[in-house]
């Protein structure tokens, strides 16, 4: 029969002893070894371990003659066979053993707040959610975050203004209990509350002959109605704190930690992140003098991006400043910058990051190292996954962890590194991996990135799936997307990624993955422009790859150029790929790029030229029987015939195209042909037919991701809104636009959205308004060399400028936006004509409008 107390280890003086009360406890539990070995890995797996024990490791721990046993192994062993409450006893059993029990027993434990050094910045939210906690909000408060970002100085911060205000003020205590330094063991929870329970009157032989849970059971009844404030310094372990709770509701106890301590029943979180910009220029005010930081402002915000943000890293660099005046801060900022480019960093960061460092189990470590080396911002768990070269449900756990530890921050589905612990975790992987795993290990994410990529692209656009029919892919397990919004997410969430992938590719000569990468994205960027991470991308491409493919680039590379708003470097582009395909005997692409070509001549006004290439390309997709790129041709027919007055022209080449790419399924086309059929349509006076395709233009425009096609309709919109006399929706809607073309980087939709927004300002009777805006577009027209847009600016200008009241400026505006219409072809020459010969005066249209 089981003993009717449980074995204790207190009292063993050796591993063997400890072993065998281990065996003790196994017998007084019941079980047999093999559901022993069970129990243990179901509670490690429970708590997200990776790290689970063969069943001989398990076995061999209750042997006899035991020379040394592993302490978190002991101490799990102990928990599943007597319960979790004793595992704090078992640890501290093991320490005695080994030696380390003697300094983990001294203690000091202080009965005041200790003063901060200097004024306290920052955190203000934090500290009211704090200071602000009612009567039954006090309790246990767990502050969490990686070193060196001021959780001790924030928990003080706390503790000092409570005392202030005259709170918890029957009882102080405040300990640190050493869980991450870097010299001393971590505090014996049983040394602790002998300090604790000393404070509050026990003798010494009364404290003596109790257990961990015996001085526990005093410790509360010597606080029960006693307001105490306790403060619980750089916590290891749920395990060390557990003991030091007094769970009484007249009792506040803050713990600091750089473990988020999870399984602290009922305790409220709060989690520290780095300072904010404000927050790190208002330290070094405090430290060196608002005189200094005014006179290198740009020096200053190299350091605090340096070290990026971290109040410990910051204090160091404005202690060293303070201290000298020889050392300016643009000595500092390169010293700063030395030290990254050697992988090294200020001792006191280094410390405190190493302390983290070694508390990590060592698989942890490694990934932690190949997430350094990682060229990305951020990584999923499916991209650790790749790069680690083991199963998602292992890396998962192992980010948990590293999470758990502060090493990793978790924003929601994605991790990523603070600046200085890549520069930490890159060092010592390079100096403990060989550099053929780490290449290894980068090969394997790039590899899974390109074939997750082209899964993405075919299940955003399925009519395209030819496109990549010839082109290799890595025999890797790629994501599958659960339909096209799912898909697109995880290309915008990777896109950065993709592009800085790109990059270290070609400094490793790795060319087919540019290469590969490049063309596999091209109809991303179409739809999202994105147009700076474009430009990289194929950009990067270009310099490695050669003949046909080179072709493919080329052309990427050039209509990138054409979404900015550049058609003059577009063309020069364009043509270079024109060469490769000739060169390579490839005339059908030649054929093919015809109709892009008529694109770059649309950009600079030049319509009737265009439309030969659109149809010289429609030929070719009929010969081909390539539906989709039939229909975009006769969009691009419609609208070109839509620009030169063409109407009828335009609305029936326009309806064709509509139905052939609702049956090839190519939604971006789908989009254009709807935005341009409600643009003929407003031309023509038929108000309701053009808000209809508008509308159905932004659905799909919205349905498919295409930001680029969204903000035109957005502002074609903001043009009807107009003529409905909705002022201020049209003015919102224009705006709109002119962010959306922004963020993307498109500087002609830019141009066209300004030039309606200041339209609609000079119908709001804003001239003055309308001229500034003008003004700005006439500066990035000429820039863009955008024709269509710059007479339209010229226009737009003379109206906004003769309704202020300047009638002379205005015809010379006028008289030069005649000059460029009529060169055009376009009928917005003839409005023009008739101001300049009405004496200037307004004919009650809309001039200047698309």
């Amino acid at each position: 029969m089981p003993e009717e107390q449980p074995p204790s280890p207190l009292g063993a003086r050796s591993y063997d002893e400890l072993s065998q009360r281990l065996r003790q406890a196994l017998a007084w539990a019941g079980l047999t070894h093999r559901e022993l070995h069970r129990r243990v890995r179901r509670l490690r797996t429970a708590r997200g371990s990776v790290d689970l024990p063969a069943y001989n490791t398990v076995y061999r721990c209750l042997l006899p003659g035991r020379k040394r046993l592993d302490a978190e192994l002991v101490v799990d062993i102990a928990a599943v066979l007597l319960g979790m409450d004793v595992a704090a006893e078992w640890r501290q059993a093991h320490r005695v053993i080994t030696g380390h029990a003697t300094e983990a027993a001294v203690i000091s434990v202080a009965d005041h707040v200790p003063a901060g050094d200097g004024r306290f910045v920052g955190r203000q939210a934090q500290l009211r959610r704090l200071l602000e906690a009612g009567p039954d909000d006090a309790g246990v408060w767990a502050i969490s975050g990686m070193a060196g970002v001021g959780k001790t100085r924030f928990a003080g911060e706390v503790a000092r203004l409570l005392a202030e205000r005259g709170r918890f003020a029957d009882v102080r205590l405040v300990v640190n209990l050493r869980g991450f330094d870097a010299d001393r063991p971590a505090a014996d929870p049983a040394a602790v509350l002998e300090g604790f329970l000393r404070r509050l009157g026990a003798s010494g032989s009364e404290i003596g002959c109790l257990t961990l849970a015996g001085r526990s059971a005093l410790f509360r009844r010597l606080l029960d109605g006693r307001r105490a404030l306790i403060l619980l310094d750089n916590a290891a372990s749920v395990d060390q704190v557990q003991p030091l709770l007094p769970a009484l509701p007249t009792c506040m106890v803050l713990v600091t930690s750089r473990r988020r301590l999870a399984g602290l029943d009922a305790a409220r979180h709060v989690e520290l992140d780095v300072f904010t910009p404000e927050e790190s220029v208002e330290l070094l005010r405090d430290g060196i003098g608002d005189e200094r930081v005014d006179a290198e402002q740009g020096e200053a915000a190299d350091i605090i991006e340096l070290v990026g943000r971290l109040p410990l890293a910051l204090a160091l660099v404005t202690r060293r400043l303070a201290a000298s005046d020889e050392w300016t801060m643009a000595d500092h900022r390169d010293r700063l910058a030395d030290l990254r480019t050697m992988l090294r960093l200020d001792d006191g960061v280094e410390v405190a990051l190493r302390t983290s460092y070694d508390e990590l189990a060592e698989p942890d470590r490694v990934l932690l190292g190949l997430l350094a080396v990682y060229p990305g911002r951020d990584v999923d768990d499916h991209a650790a996954a790749a790069l680690a070269g083991a199963e998602g449900d292992v890396v998962r756990r192992q980010l948990d962890d590293l999470v758990a530890a502060t090493m990793v921050t978790a924003r929601a589905s994605r991790f990523e590194l603070h600046d200085l612990v890549r520069v930490f975790a890159e060092k010592r992987v390079r100096e403990n991996v060989q550099a053929r795993v780490r290449r290894a290990a980068a090969v394997r994410l790039l590899d899974f990135q390109l074939a997750t990529a082209r899964a993405a692209l075919v299940t955003c656009f399925p009519h395209e799936a030819e496109r990549w029919e010839d082109l290799p892919t890595p025999a890797v397990r790629a994501l599958v997307f659960d339909g096209p919004d799912e898909a697109m997410a995880w290309l915008d969430a990777e896109r950065v990624n993709l592009v800085v992938a790109s990059g270290w590719a070609l400094s490793e000569g790795r060319a087919e993955h540019v290469t590969r990468l490049a063309c596999v994205m091209t109809s991303y960027f179409e739809a999202r422009v994105h147009v700076s991470d474009a430009l990289a991308l194929f950009g990067n491409a270009a310099r490695v790859a050669s003949g046909v493919t080179r072709g493919h680039v080329l052309n990427g590379l050039a209509m990138t150029h054409w979404q900015r708003g550049n058609t003059a470097e577009a063309l020069v582009v364009l043509e270079d790929a024109i060469k490769e395909f000739s060169a390579a005997g490839e005339s059908d692409y030649v054929v093919n790029l015809s109709g892009n070509v008529g694109l770059l001549l649309t950009s600079l006004g030049d319509y009737r030229a265009a439309l030969p290439c659109f149809r010289q390309a429609m030929e070719f997709a009929v010969a081909r029987n390539n539906e989709s790129f039939r229909a975009r041709q006769l969009c691009n027919i419609g609208l070109a015939e839509m620009r030169l007055g063409n109407h009828p022209a335009a609305v029936d080449h326009l309806s064709q195209a509509l139905d052939v790419t609702r049956a090839s399924g190519d939604h971006l086309c789908e989009c254009r042909t709807l935005d341009g059929l409600g643009t003929t349509f407003w031309r023509m006076g038929k108000d309701t037919e053009a808000w209809t395709c508008y509308e159905q233009a932004l659905a799909v425009a919205r349905q498919t991701h295409n930001r680029a096609d969204e903000g035109k309709v957005l502002n074609h919109l903001g043009v009807l809104l107009v003529e409905a006399g909705r002022i201020d929706e049209a003015l919102a809607h224009h705006r709109q636009a002119i962010d959306l073309a922004g963020e993307i980087g498109s500087r002609e939709g830019v141009l066209a959205a300004n030039n309606d927004l200041a339209a609609t300002l000079l119908t709001a009777g804003r001239a003055a308004d309308a001229v500034r805006c003008l003004r700005r577009s006439i500066e990035s027209a000429t820039a863009a060399d955008s024709r269509y847009e710059l007479a339209r600016a010229q226009s737009g200008l003379g109206d906004a400028l003769f309704a202020a009241g300047d009638p002379v400026t205005a015809r010379k505006h006028w008289q030069t936006a005649h000059t460029a219409y009529t060169e055009m072809g376009v009928p917005e020459a003839v409005e023009v004509r008739d101001r300049l010969r009405s004496d200037a005066r307004s004919t009650g249209s809309s001039p200047g409008r698309t």
